[in-house]
């Protein structure tokens, strides 16, 4: 094991990974070593200190004998080269523990803008799983780090809610602070940031009710008053003194933002100021212009302010590198709507009915006639959308605006040389020239060769930046000179020639040494963003030189494009960069070699996601599955194509084993094809591939298709990981058509299958509670719950202890809704984004509990971006479910007549849930109650409308009852 390979967990239990899998550290001696030299990572610990650590008072005959065994032992554990021993004790190298990280991300967050900063600050929380060194916190050797670590975890907290609070996301800040707080109540910044959150959530009474329980504890405990500090706050909100941002319940959630170079942005003011002043005053507006001329770049620097001008969140949608035909899976997957590959216009359609946003549709020009006609489906059904689109020709639209975007401006001949100096071309080649030799500067002595440069590229911003790179290894002198007289790129009219851009990436591809010329080549196989890790693993059959350094040079030559994603670094390809890679990589004879690479590397993915996701890896699991999403579905197409079917029936196999984990709709498709597939059938991944395909099926709704893939899957089925996938299959089957007993009867013979994972049981178990829930038997809901709960927590595998956690909630909802609140919110909270299933179902209870408990305020709260997410993933029958929920809540809250609408419109909707046990009757007076304040003449005619609403419309009017709920509720507060 090389030190690179193998990383430290000490956020939690001790823990030793080596690329990526888990390895076996026995308790005793060994573990408290490693321990011990992990406190002082990269530091010097003396042999007397790892004795005293090891042995306590209880030192054996020959300490220093008996610890050098001990070192020996368990450098086969950390690997022979990252523990070394010198004058001043034993080291233990390594760049790759959990605490480290953790702390480089509150260093890089305290610098970056805040929507940078709480991305970062929430990658760091994530890194924690338990205490720090939990079993040796209270060992001499680690009290103190121990102490720090922890403290340091709670004020990343604090620090997490701050940045929320900046962002104007108060209801986010609320949920960290609240349980922080629950168990830390003492934590008196925690405490002011939570009152101030709850007071800009529109929540005044809650903020004050906090601050007196404050008071109370700490006279009751300690006999002491609040800070001065605190009391003032008090007063502020008493007074009204905290402006609160107005509440705009209808947006809906903002996605991530569009990641772009960190590079300057030159030459460009007044494009922006133009762009921002169009994009405000018109629904569509393309930017228009010749490729490499910037369109993106204007649009990504743009997009903040526009986004805080209009009020609505942004949505980015890149084109480039997608085929004719998926520009509306592009947009279904840039939105986060799910639905069937044929629905997906009209799944985006129904949800931008609703969901008011910013659509930014880039590089259009090889996919017009598609974006057009969604342009124009949004312009008659989507009025609260706005779209901006980048595009080298316009789109054609009647209302579209057109902003054309021109080359930078050169200096012309004669041109006195201190304006020259100024032109944007000369400032733009300047200042990626310094990017890789910091040292360059335009004097009057260089100022000919770059003038001469930027016009030979016509002030094109990509060819200067390819150009520009090029002076650090070459000199401008022998740039200009390889250029040509005859390497303009712009025709007469502005417009480019056919192959304009492509002779510039050609010009810079050429002067490349020949291993960076092939590693550029065989990186074009990747489909979308990919790391360094991914790159080595392609790469490694066709290029001997380090990947690392060519990658290096790649980057530096703005071939390659190196952007932060949470705090690792992501390569990618521009389109036209791409395009071309690929064809060198047919002309070298290598494409088939890379292919097969990329293959390999892809079913290791799938493989290794599938193994750590059943253990305390799976959060890093879920984020490399949800990094290279496009290119897991590029190797099962390749594999289909290019003779490997067995390839593709395992990766697909291992890609549904990842439990709770959603593929998009395309790639549902792709595994239900791959198990379709005769060719896939024939090989010895085809029970694993009929099971996926199988479960595939089923939760897109194809029942039967479902049940007989899994039928022929228990035929081939020999290994336990194939039964299970096969059972599951059937068992959720029979779940949504509502046969409760078989679909028992399939999961209990899953507990049945020697060797399955304790996860999957655990899984099973959870499952199991709830059916028996769902036939009012307590008693065996319990039991399968604690099951559930006891090995999801013994494997420490986060979807798993989610989903256990959900469970165990919606068994005590039968019976103690207060108790079921904290466990629900929990589920919550682990299921993050990695089981947004999960999350979804768990999320659905709370707001039942929280109804049933008059704890209005929070349901409030829950429900809209709960009736967003469900709208977005066309989840229809929890939707349905939701709104019963909704309708009870706004009984309680004086708006009848629109919860009548709610039940009525499920009443009548075919994919609503059936009613069972006790809501039947619980619904049924909850319809009694609104009819006797109605009246039946009214009620009558709700019911006579709710059949004909669109069900999009019923979710508007949902949403609208809830904006009116909880602005009224937000002026009674400031009144009041």
């Amino acid at each position: 094991m090389g030190g690179s390979a193998t990383s430290f967990g000490v956020l939690g239990a001790l823990q030793v990974r080596c690329d990526g899998a888990p390895v076996s550290l026995p308790s005793g001696r060994r573990r408290v070593l490693l321990a011990a030299l992990l406190v002082r990572a990269n530091r010097p610990v003396t042999a007397d200190a790892l004795v005293q650590a090891a042995w306590g008072d209880a030192l054996p005959a020959d300490p220093r004998s008996a610890l050098h065994t001990a070192l020996s032992r368990l450098r086969a554990v950390v690997g022979a080269g990252a523990l070394r021993a010198e004058p001043a004790g034993y080291v233990l190298e390594t760049d790759a523990l959990d605490a480290a990280r953790f702390e480089t991300l509150r260093a890089r967050a305290g610098e970056a803008p805040a929507e940078h900063a709480a991305v970062l600050l929430e990658e760091a929380l994530a890194l924690w799983r338990g205490p720090a060194y939990t079993e040796f916190a209270d060992r001499d050797f680690a009290t103190a780090e121990a102490a720090r670590l922890d403290e340091l975890r709670l004020t990343t907290v604090e620090d997490r809610a701050q940045l929320s609070l900046e962002l104007g996301r108060p209801a986010e800040a609320v949920v960290g602070l609240e349980a922080l707080l629950t168990g830390h109540p003492l934590r008196e910044r925690a405490r002011g940031l939570l009152m101030t959150a709850l007071y800009r959530a529109g929540r005044p009474t809650d903020a004050l009710e906090r601050y007196r329980d404050y008071r109370r504890l700490l006279a009751d405990d300690l006999g002491l008053d609040p800070s001065p500090a605190l009391r003032d706050l008090e007063a502020r909100i008493l007074g009204h003194d905290l402006p609160a941002p107005a509440i705009r319940h209808r947006r809906a959630p903002a996605p991530p933002r569009w990641l772009v170079t960190g590079t300057a942005f030159v030459g460009r003011d007044d494009e922006v100021a133009i762009l921002v002043d169009v994009a405000e005053q018109h629904d569509l507006v393309t930017v228009t212009g010749p490729g490499g001329v910037g369109k993106s770049r204007l649009l990504a620097e743009v997009l903040p302010v526009l986004g805080d001008r209009v009020g609505l969140p942004v949505t980015v949608v890149e084109l480039a590198a997608v085929a004719p035909g998926d520009v509306d899976a592009a947009v279904a997957a840039a939105l986060g709507v799910d639905a069937g590959t044929d629905l997906q216009r009209e799944a985006v359609l129904e949800y931008l009915g609703v969901a008011a946003v910013v659509l930014v549709l880039d590089n259009c020009e090889h996919v017009l006639d598609e974006c057009r006609t969604l342009v124009v489906a949004l312009h008659r059904r989507c009025a609260g959308v706005r779209v901006v689109a980048t595009s080298r020709h316009r789109l054609g639209h009647a209302h579209e605006q057109v902003l054309p975007l021109d080359p930078l401006p050169v200096p012309v001949w004669g041109t006195p040389a201190r304006t020259a100096e100024l032109t944007a071309a000369v400032r733009l080649f300047a200042d990626r020239a310094r990017r890789v030799r910091p040292s360059f500067a335009v004097t009057g002595d260089s100022l000919p060769a770059v003038a001469e440069i930027c016009r030979r590229l016509d002030g094109l911003p990509l060819a200067l930046e390819l150009a520009a790179t090029r002076t650090a290894t070459l000199g401008l002198e022998p740039v200009r000179d390889r250029l040509g007289a005859s390497l303009d790129l712009l025709g007469e009219d502005g417009r480019d020639r056919h192959g304009s851009l492509r002779a510039v990436v050609e010009w810079s591809f050429g002067l490349l040494e020949s291993d960076e010329r092939l590693l550029l080549s065989v990186l074009s196989v990747f489909d979308g963003d990919f790391d360094l890790d991914a790159a080595e693993q392609v790469a490694a059959p066709c290029v001997v030189a380090p990947v690392a350094t060519g990658m290096a040079r790649l980057v530096e030559a703005s071939l390659v494009s190196a952007h932060d994603v949470t705090g690792a670094t992501r390569f990618r390809l521009l389109e036209v960069v791409r395009a071309f890679a690929s064809e060198r990589l047919h002309e070298a004879g290598a494409a088939r070699e890379a292919r097969l690479a990329h293959l390999q590397w892809a079913l290791l993915l799938a493989e290794g996601a599938a193994r750590d996701l059943t253990g305390p890896a799976g959060e890093a699991a879920l984020a490399r599955l949800d990094g290279n999403r496009a290119s897991l579905a590029a190797a099962v197409r390749w594999a289909l194509r290019s003779s490997h079917p067995e390839y593709a029936g395992r990766i697909t196999g291992h890609l549904a084993l990842c439990l709770h984990w959603s593929p998009d709709a395309r790639l549902y498709d792709l595994i239900r094809d791959v198990a379709r597939d005769p060719l896939v059938r024939r090989t010895r991944a085809a029970a694993l591939a009929l099971g996926a395909g199988a479960f595939a099926a089923v939760e897109r709704g194809e029942l039967d298709l479902g049940e007989n893939l899994a039928t022929e899957a228990l035929r081939h089925a020999a290994q336990p990981e194939e039964s299970f996938l096969a059972m599951l299959a059937l068992g959720i089957s029979d779940l949504y058509r509502g046969r409760h007993d078989a679909a028992q009867a399939w999961y209990r013979s899953v507990l049945a299958i020697e060797g399955l994972p304790p996860a999957y049981r655990a899984d099973v178990h959870a499952t199991l509670a709830l059916l028996a829930g769902y036939a009012a038997d307590l008693s065996t809901a319990r039991d399968h719950a604690a099951h559930s709960r006891a090995g999801a927590e013994a494997t420490g595998a986060v979807n798993t202890r989610a989903f256990a956690a959900y469970a165990t909630g919606e068994t005590l909802l039968l019976e103690d809704a207060e108790a079921a609140v904290p466990v629900l919110a929990a589920a919550i909270a682990r299921a993050g984004r990695g089981a947004a299933h999960v999350s979804a179902v768990a999320r659905i209870a709370l707001l039942s509990a929280l109804t049933r408990l008059d704890r209005h305020s929070e349901a409030l709260d829950l429900a809209g971006p709960l009736l967003h997410d469900e709208l977005r993933t066309g989840s229809w029958p929890q939707l349905w479910t939701t709104l019963r929920i909704l309708a009870e809540l706004l009984v309680a809250l004086d708006r009848d007549d629109t919860a009548a609408l709610l039940l009525a419109a499920a009443c009548a909707a075919p994919a609503a849930p059936a009613l069972r046990g006790d809501d039947v009757e619980r619904y049924r007076a909850l319809e009694a109650g609104i009819g006797g304040r109605l009246g039946p003449a009214v009620v009558g005619r709700i019911r006579a409308l709710a059949p004909l609403l669109p069900r999009v419309e019923v979710v508007d009017r949902a949403l609208r009852a809830l904006d009116e709920v909880i602005t009224t509720a937000g002026h009674r507060a400031d009144t009041g």
